[in-house]
């Protein structure tokens, strides 16, 4: 009967011992560094490609406001506002 369970702590520390082996082997061997840094540098490129496209957004909407600014129908609207307040004397037309 001690023979049974002998063999049974044998065989569970050989199990253990090639397990941690592999486990050993996997991590020296960088497979997990090389994914994590695939993951992370996935992560910043999609972070900062983000970042670019709220800066074009943002560039995009500055230019359509200057072109509306400086439209013909801005500059109308300014001038009325303009004759309004000074009159007719002072204006740029």
């Amino acid at each position: 009967m001690n023979e049974g369970k002998l063999v049974k702590v044998l065989k569970f520390i050989a199990v253990t011992g090639i397990m941690t082996a592999v486990v050993i082997s996997v991590l020296k061997s960088g497979i997990i560094r090389r994914k994590f840094n695939e993951m992370k540098n996935k992560f910043r490129y999609k972070k900062n490609r983000d970042s670019m496209i709220l800066i074009a957004k943002r560039i995009n909407q500055d230019i359509r406001n200057i072109d509306r600014r400086t439209s013909r129908r801005w500059h109308d609207k300014n001038q009325a506002k303009y004759d309004e307040l000074w009159g007719n004397d002072y204006s740029c037309n």
